[in-house]
């Protein structure tokens, strides 16, 4: 099942939990687990969290609903319908509680937590030292994560984290850290860095051409090299090969480079100007900007293929419309993606 942008706006989806079943204290009665949506408690007035066969279930009408995710019984068929529109999930639930299956209890339906991952596009986990059931929707996944022109993309966290500055508008000059993925004129130039950065920010760097920041004046300069990890202000990266594989616009041996980048418990892969390349089936990420303009980068079906082989949680393409490349391309783009990846369009 593919996700496309309108279905994002009714399933809600997250970078936490798993797709298997949450392991539960079995002896656990009805009202001692706390369940949790975005940090906010809810509140169950009748029905509440149930252990069956070492899995948590919950009650899936005031879950949904607290997700923002209509939910309607059909009398007649004694079906559920969740959502609406394309991403409707309809069912029947057992009599009888049977693994893994939504079923009735007290006139509720129930659903485990991988019912709530897998048919909702939400995370959830069971901590079973708090006894909480923590869920995670969409109005907290990519929260703080902006995506501009090109291959522009700000990260908002306990530090301001730009990526790639290119046609800023205004000089926010809010930037902790500038990661820089090489030196093409649409992914650096010195005046847009200024646009963006604090005046004690950090630049992030190819190592081999790290001169071109340090005799623009910048006092705090990071090299960056292929395949090393390092710390800056307390966000951890990763520099990853970014290269092309058949053409010369960004030859290998210039060691430029992609990031994995750290912020609030979520990695975000910057992919930079690259081709698909072996490296990349080393890449672990929650969330993947990859580039997919062709000509410079990959076009969409190398793209998409680049995608289906990281296999991250989300996917989003960027470094197209604004040089070469068309928003048609990212649509076919999303329609080559691998059920199991969210892909989603931020360039509208």
């Amino acid at each position: 099942m593919k996700f496309s942008v309108a279905v994002l706006l009714v399933l809600l989806l997250s970078l936490t939990g798993t797709g298997a079943l949450f392991a539960a204290d079995q002896t656990m009665t009805n009202g001692q687990a706390t369940v949790q949506v975005d940090g906010r408690n809810i509140v169950f007035p009748d029905a509440k969290p149930y252990s069956v066969s070492a899995s948590v279930y919950v009650p899936v009408r005031i879950v949904a609903e607290n997700m923002g995710i209509p939910v309607v019984w059909d009398v007649n068929s004694k079906s559920v319908s969740i959502g609406e529109g394309d991403a409707v999930v309809t069912f029947k639930p057992e009599n009888s509680t049977s693994g893994s299956k939504p079923f009735l209890k007290d006139n509720r339906v129930y659903v485990d937590l991988a019912f709530i991952q897998d048919k909702l596009g939400a995370g959830a986990v069971w901590n079973k030292e708090t006894m909480m059931v923590s869920i995670t929707t969409r109005s907290n996944v990519l929260k703080g994560v902006q995506l501009y022109k090109q291959s522009m993309v700000k990260l908002t966290g306990e530090k301001v984290i730009y990526v790639d500055p290119y046609k800023v508008d205004g000089e926010p000059m809010d930037g902790d850290i500038i990661f820089i993925t090489h030196t093409h004129g649409d992914h650096f130039n010195l005046n847009e860095i200024q646009k963006v950065a604090k005046k004690d920010a950090t630049i992030v760097f190819p190592f081999k051409e790290l001169d071109k920041v340090t005799e623009a004046g910048f006092e705090k300069v990071v090299g960056a090299v292929p395949n090393e990890e390092g710390t800056v202000n307390g966000i951890s990266y990763k520099a990853v090969p970014a290269y092309n594989t058949k053409t010369s616009n960004h030859p290998k041996d210039r060691e430029w480079v992609g990031y994995i980048i750290k912020v609030n418990e979520t990695s975000y892969y910057m992919a930079g100007d690259t081709d698909l390349i072996p490296e990349m089936k080393d890449i672990d990420a929650d969330v993947a900007f990859l580039p997919m303009g062709g000509t410079y980068t990959m076009a969409y079906e190398e793209a998409a293929k680049a995608a289906n082989l990281i296999h991250p949680r989300i996917v989003i393409p960027y470094h197209y419309a604004d040089v070469v490349g068309t928003r048609e391309d990212a649509v076919k783009f999303i329609d080559l993606i691998e059920p199991g990846i969210i892909s989603i369009l931020m360039k509208e």
